[in-house]
């Protein structure tokens, strides 16, 4: 799973400016092992540094080193993440099948939109499209493994919520 992506060199000694994609930089944490370029490597330093951080990975010494990395994803196998309690992977959440709290289907998630203040799942189901915010007070609980999302009834979500049903 891909954490960052490294958007050049920063200075001389072959530390990396990333753009993260978890600002908080669990995975970035000194001591955790990432690949980069296929190459394990581990991180020895990284820092917040406006809006992006400033990483400083074993083995890479040199600008030139740094530099040819431009573009490239550092990534850490899905087992190792750090993660947040109560986050999910894009990935685990499509194709969820999204049901209300009294059963009524929804349909399967089939992508979450980011919108800046939360994300939003879409999913296709026998009333259209239903939009659900990725809330605690809407969605109630996420279940991977057994492939649903149970989302509290909540006025206005669908066009037929409310409507004496």
């Amino acid at each position: 799973m891909a954490v960052a992506r490294v958007l050049r060199a920063h200075g001389s000694t072959g530390e990396l400016r990333v753009a993260p994609f978890n600002p908080a930089l669990p995975n970035l944490r000194r001591g955790r092992d990432l690949y980069l370029l296929g190459e394990r490597r581990r991180v020895e330093r990284a820092r917040r540094d406006r809006g992006q951080a400033i990483v400083r990975l074993a083995g890479l010494e040199r600008r030139e080193q740094a530099e040819a990395a431009r573009g490239a994803l550092l990534e850490a196998p899905e087992d190792e993440l750090a993660r947040e309690p109560g986050a999910w992977f894009v990935h685990e959440i499509v194709g969820l099948e999204a049901v209300t709290e009294d059963g009524r289907a929804l349909g399967r998630v089939r992508e979450v939109l980011e919108t800046g203040a939360n994300d939003v799942y879409a999913a296709d189901g026998p009333d259209g499209e239903t939009l659900i915010p990725a809330v605690a007070s809407v969605v109630l609980a996420v279940d991977v493994a057994g492939g649903r999302l149970l989302v509290a009834e909540t006025p206005g979500l669908t066009a037929s919520a409310g409507a004496g049903r």
